[in-house]
């Protein structure tokens, strides 16, 4: 049976960020993850023009796109209700452990993610189901803390809480510490973050798979960049291969006469 646990907490938090990361460590250490996903109401995966799209669009309740990397069922709720999480859990395939966003008001075991900034009344103060506080301040009272710029004490907090048995050597999934100085820290506004990767891909898929977020980091890590890249403190070339566990950093370009 999968093991299940929320993650809740008020827009901005950085939800959705720490889950990214402690996901790709999960991954890395051989375990099998799925992960749920509240959204508005009008929320869309597709990509207007598409044919799935079109389809939809002209009336299907229900279109299966398939390929020989990944499969997705769009349905439409025509006349009925959104489906319950309970609903929810049986479309997925059994796995180590089920991550829900959203869905505050389940009652499932939750770690609630919560910044000293954005203020406001904590989530446990009326919800007995978190079970740890993930945060930038620590919080006196009976719930662990975790730092919320630590992922993997994330990461390893859940498999110890819900006893999970790593398989690192049975998986080709990794990641690395990605660390960023100088101008990038500035304009990506982080310092460091975990990133998943392939065992032995290139530094160069890792720049591409960075780019591919978009917006400024696709300004970033356009071809041609400046920065260099060091692996676990050496000068390396876009050609070396990355494995599990190392560590990252991306440097400005050296100026000065």
């Amino acid at each position: 049976m999968s093991a299940l646990v929320g993650f809740a907490g008020h827009s901005g938090a950085g939800k959705t960020t720490l889950l990214e990361q402690v996901i790709a460590l999960l991954r890395s250490w051989g375990l099998r993850v799925a992960l749920i996903k509240h959204a508005h109401h009008q929320f869309e995966i597709d990509t207007p023009g598409k044919d799935s799209w079109r389809h939809r669009q002209a009336g299907a309740q229900e279109v299966l796109i398939v390929s020989s990397r990944r499969w997705a069922l769009l349905h439409e709720l025509v006349d009925e209700t959104e489906p319950t999480l309970e609903s929810l859990l049986r479309h997925l395939t059994p796995c180590d452990l089920i991550l829900v966003e959203g869905f505050k008001q389940e009652p499932i075991p939750k770690m609630e993610v919560w910044r000293a900034a954005q203020g406001g009344t904590r989530l446990n103060t009326n919800d007995p189901w978190i079970i740890a506080l993930v945060t930038d301040q620590p919080q006196a009272g009976l719930l662990p803390c975790l730092d919320i710029d630590d992922p993997e004490a994330t990461a390893r907090f859940l498999v110890q809480r819900f006893d999970l048995v790593l398989r690192p050597s049975q998986t080709q999934a990794g990641a690395v510490r990605l660390k960023y100085f100088a101008q990038l820290r500035e304009r990506l506004h982080r310092t460091q973050e975990i990133v998943a990767i392939e065992r032995g891909m290139p530094v160069a898929r890792l720049i591409t798979q960075l780019q591919s977020r978009g917006g400024v980091w696709a300004e970033c890590f356009a071809p041609g960049h400046p920065y260099r890249v060091a692996v676990n403190q050496d000068m390396v070339s876009d050609e070396t291969r990355l494995q599990d566990q190392d560590e990252v950093a991306l440097l400005p370009p050296v100026t000065g006469g």
